[in-house]
């Protein structure tokens, strides 16, 4: 027997159809709940963060994590593994929060953190590449993001079926 194309099962079986489309949603949403969990675990057993309250999607805030997505979504179409999406979401938080700082503070930690960095990587090649993108995330943040002021303290990136999923812990700036 002949396999049915996806709008005849829609014409004839429309709740099937539905069905298995919502649970395959849940069980992904199922998954990103369950690694936020695990993120917010992680920040209330780590002991940099005793006493932190914290506080998920506050009001008057965008989610941190959307935000960061979009920061760093013209760099992401360049990640070819969860690895190099890894060190992406890295760069561009270190990157973010030296935008948050006063310029002349910035070019200096800037430095010290290519330079240090840099030691790790072999090639000028390679270490020029992490400083334009490190100068192109700088001025990407200042540029569309200059209201968010909300330094990124921790992440966890999780990859599910090709879809990033990001959990983002923050703080505003004091």
């Amino acid at each position: 027997m002949a396999r049915k194309s996806k709008e005849f099962r829609k014409l004839f079986y429309p709740d099937s159809v539905q069905q298995r489309k919502s649970s395959v949603s849940l069980s992904q949403r199922q998954r990103e709940l369950a690694a936020l969990q695990s993120f917010k675990q992680q920040i209330a057993n780590d002991p940099d963060y005793e006493g932190t309250m914290l506080v998920e999607n506050p009001k008057d805030f965008r989610k941190m994590s959307e935000v960061l997505l979009e920061y760093v979504e013209p760099f992401l179409d360049e990640t070819e593994t969860y690895e190099d999406r890894s060190n992406l979401i890295d760069f561009a938080m270190m990157a973010w929060n030296l935008a948050l700082i006063p310029e002349e503070s910035r070019k200096e930690l800037l430095t010290e953190f290519v330079t240090e960095i840099c030691s790790e990587i072999e090639g000028i090649e390679e270490q020029k590449t992490l400083k334009q993108l490190m100068n192109q995330l700088i001025k990407r943040k200042l540029k569309f993001f200059a209201e968010e002021e909300r330094f990124v303290k921790e992440y966890k990136l999780t990859e599910n079926g090709g879809r990033i999923h990001l959990a983002v812990a923050s703080s505003v700036i004091p």
